[in-house]
């Protein structure tokens, strides 16, 4: 099998288990989007099961490459460090948005599974973020502060936009996938850094953003 038609599976697959969950997704459902035989999921994924979990750890090992990747480049700061860290992390679900919703629902579940995967992958961001944190209370740079309660708020800044999708189009209107959305985000996310974390706040200019369906032409 060539590198294009597994690829053509799994990005089949990333797709109709969204839409679909898993239950409602059938290893036909599967063949029939990627337009290849059948027998070639079950053979060369094992099954639909094999194919689910190669498609989660092939999220995580992505974003944990993205994680490395911030870790071992050169920040004057702490607080620029942990910035472009979240920066990179968001960017990089945005880029897999289907997939990264997918994976963060699978991850709300108290399955065998989920519990593997955060040993392996939850548990190296908690500690790469808690060291950033750590270090940056330790140079006198962040607010002394519980840091197990802002991992938790830094955890979910990250993943709520691809968490609650529905949530944010259907009652505020903005798409995640979007950058203007992002771009947005990250700009709160700084403010959240400067005013929650951060010693030194930076002078900013108070935007104010309208969305386009309440917008109207002035005279």
């Amino acid at each position: 099998m060539s590198k294009l038609t597994k690829e053509k599976m799994l990005d089949a697959a990333i797709h109709l288990f969204y839409m679909q969950g898993f239950d409602g997704t059938s290893v036909r459902h599967i063949a029939e989007k990627a337009k290849v035989n059948v027998a070639l999921v079950s053979y060369y994924f094992g099954g639909k099961q094999g194919l689910f979990e190669e498609l989660l750890v092939k999220f995580l090992e992505g974003y944990l490459a993205v994680i490395v990747e911030e870790k071992n480049k050169d920040f004057h700061t702490n607080k620029q460090r942990l910035f472009h860290l979240l920066e990179a992390l968001v960017h990089y679900q945005q880029e897999h948005h289907f997939l990264a919703r997918l994976v963060h629902r699978e991850m709300t579940l108290d399955t065998t599974l989920v519990r593997e995967l955060m040993s392996t992958y939850s548990r190296k961001e908690k500690h790469e973020i808690e060291l950033i944190l750590r270090a940056g209370m330790q140079q006198a740079e962040f607010h002394k502060q519980p840091v197990d309660m802002l991992i938790l708020q830094i955890r979910h800044l990250l993943v709520m936009p691809y968490l609650y999708p529905h949530y944010l189009q259907e009652i505020n209107q903005l798409s995640t996938t979007e950058p203007y959305f992002i771009k947005r985000y990250m700009e709160q996310i700084s403010l959240w850094i400067d005013r929650c974390i951060s010693k030194e706040q930076e002078v900013r200019t108070t935007k104010l953003y309208v969305p386009l369906a309440t917008m109207s032409n002035k005279n």
